[in-house]
């Protein structure tokens, strides 16, 4: 969602932003496409996060954005996310994670970006990027550095997996089943999940539904 559509609807979850800081957004600019917020298209999705990660007010629009996602679907790109993310970024706030998002635009600023994107090759892990960045003395969070890492277009899931099934369901239920769980008792669906884990959409939800129905119902899996 670009701001370009934002109207007026108050935020009731969050310090609303400044009444004035749209005029500062990137997508209004002459060279910016409003459509690129939208489609479906690779390139344009692209193009988008490239105008947000410049954006001197996307910490605001994101917030403001995330006032206006109405229920469990999410559209467009807004405040440097799309929808997928803007919807993990949710469940781990049911989970009490929340990002701070001053120290996420820090993250992806001119001084820093380029360590992010290296620590993106070389680490393997949101914990291990959190390792490093503390070790840079930065103050950060995984829920933090996973919102800079989607901003500065990486994908950052919590699973590290490499394509297999098999491996996928054994991870989850190795290593994050307790929060799945947890998770699925709150309300999320399957696609939450999967959005939240940070797998593609279809593999996730097909891993979820083996490894879930016996645990959800008390049955022995």
């Amino acid at each position: 969602m670009t701001i370009l559509n934002i109207g007026s609807r108050r935020d009731t979850t969050m310090a609303a932003p400044p009444p004035d800081w749209k005029v500062n957004a990137r997508c209004r600019a002459e060279d910016v496409d409003a459509e690129d917020f939208f489609t479906t298209a690779k390139a344009g999705q692209r193009r988008a996060r490239e105008a947000c990660v410049q954006c001197p007010v996307i910490v605001e629009c994101l917030r403001q954005t995330r006032a206006f996602d109405v229920g469990v679907d999410r559209w467009g790109i807004g405040g440097g996310l799309d929808g997928l993310q803007r919807r993990a970024l949710e469940l781990e706030e049911w989970l009490g994670n929340r990002p701070n998002l001053a120290m996420a635009r820090l993250l992806v600023s001119p001084v820093w970006l380029g360590r992010l994107v290296r620590l993106r090759s070389s680490c393997g892990s949101l914990d291990g990027m959190v390792r490093a960045l503390r070790g840079d003395g930065l103050m950060v969070d995984v829920v933090t550095v996973r919102v800079a890492v989607w901003w500065s277009g990486g994908q950052a899931p919590h699973v590290a997996w490499r394509g297999d099934a098999r491996g996928l369901r054994a991870q989850l239920v190795g290593d994050h089943l307790d929060v799945i769980l947890r998770l699925r008792s709150m309300g999320a669906r399957y696609a939450d999940v999967a959005a939240w884990l940070g797998v593609p959409r279809d593999t996730g939800m097909r891993a979820l539904k083996d490894i879930l129905p016996g645990l959800e119902t008390g049955e022995a899996s």
